[in-house]
């Protein structure tokens, strides 16, 4: 089983923000040796977008203290 971590950004630049956030993210995952099967950002409306990790739902908890996304889903 996997799980989908997603922050979430509004604003004018929130697509700009979340690909931004993006590359601390990438930076936190090799420094700490997190596996990530799929990073990503998605622009949700003309003023909100996302930034996101899929990792494995083991990882969950640890990332979740370390990380504070702002919302979670478990994904196929």
């Amino acid at each position: 089983m996997k799980a989908k971590l997603v922050w979430s950004f509004s604003g004018e630049g929130a697509l700009k923000t979340a690909e931004h956030h993006l590359i601390h993210l990438k930076e936190y995952s090799m420094s700490e040796n997190v596996e990530v099967i799929e990073f990503g950002t998605k622009q949700q409306t003309e003023f909100i977008a996302i930034a996101f990790i899929i990792v494995a739902k083991d990882l969950v908890n640890d990332l979740r203290q370390s990380l504070k996304p702002h919302q979670g889903f478990l994904v196929e």
